[in-house]
């Protein structure tokens, strides 16, 4: 017996079916109907966010810039008022925090249609040192939160050029 005997595509003709196969044309259908309600349940993790048009932690898009006398950070919370939102500044750390909830009771023929939903995201960005975080200005406009914070005067000072030499 040699090596390849064992390996099914080249042995003596046999016939190889595969292991995973349904055993009959029903299972196969069960099997296809599993995985596409399986596939669009993934597509929408967060069902309510997406109804709502709340932002989870991870959709939130941020842009930090740095212009070399100030600090831009831009955030995308789409839903969301400035009421909800709440920024805070830590051991270097950003935080971005928004909490949203809403309430809808309707009544027609009788009938009390009560819908509540909630929903929350905190967001941290590392910013560098040398910045100055109680003179920081916060804008919220049309769904995009801006905050510029000026880097400290000391920092701005103590900037110097160094030339680069060839060879």
């Amino acid at each position: 017996m040699r090596i390849t005997d064992l390996v099914p595509w080249r042995g003596s003709g046999r016939d190889v079916t595969s292991r995973s196969a349904p055993p009959n044309p029903v299972s196969g259908l069960q099997l296809d109907v599993d995985r596409a309600f399986e596939n669009f349940w993934r597509m929408m993790p967060f069902p309510f966010a997406a109804r709502e048009g709340l932002p989870r932690a991870d959709d939130v898009r941020v842009d930090v810039t740095d212009n070399g006398k100030e600090i831009t950070v831009t955030a995308e919370l789409p839903g969301m008022s400035d009421a909800d939102i709440d920024v805070s500044f830590t051991a270097g750390m950003l935080t971005i925090r928004g909490e949203k909830k809403s309430d809808h009771e309707a009544e027609t023929d009788g009938i009390l249609v009560r819908e509540r939903t909630y929903g929350a995201m905190v967001r941290t960005v590392p910013l560098p040192e040398g910045i100055d975080p109680d003179s920081a200005k916060a804008t919220f406009r049309n769904g995009v939160l801006t905050l510029v914070i000026p880097k400290s005067l000391q920092l701005q000072a103590d900037t110097k050029r160094i030339a680069v030499q060839a060879g």
